[in-house]
């Protein structure tokens, strides 16, 4: 099975100098667990849910500190051709839940662990088939 056949079909993102606050907003609102982060030259990076509980863990000021401060730059991404099985060997390399989902170099979703999760839930079969 490829990944885009279980990734969102649609980026949800923030720019890099809008507050902690309103990207943990974002989260919330559209129940997602990261989101890329973009600046005047593009994809900038990711901001996931752990970036934001380090913020929180700092005690930072979430309406004045950036997305920028916190995001992970360069971001793992997989081209939408890749298999779910290469997605679970980058989650589980680079100890993270989410994939950013490329093609032609542009960013055109995410993959998470949820969604790997749920494909692993209803096979039958080995991931690879």
């Amino acid at each position: 099975m490829r990944i885009n056949e279980i990734a969102t079909k649609q980026v949800i993102g923030v720019a890099a100098d809008d507050s902690l606050r309103a990207a943990g907003k974002h989260l919330a609102d559209d129940e997602i667990g990261a989101l890329i982060v973009f600046d005047s030259t593009g994809e900038a990076g990711i901001l996931s849910e752990r970036d934001l509980t380090r913020a929180v863990a700092d005690g930072v000021d979430l309406d004045e500190t950036r997305v920028e401060e916190y995001m992970t730059e360069s971001p793992v991404h997989l081209d939408e051709k890749a298999s779910v099985d290469e997605a679970i060997r980058a989650m589980t390399e680079y100890g993270i839940r989410h994939v950013a989902v490329s093609r032609g170099g542009g960013v055109i979703g995410m993959i998470s662990a949820r969604d790997v999760l749920a494909v692993v839930n209803r096979m039958d079969v080995p991931l690879g088939q």
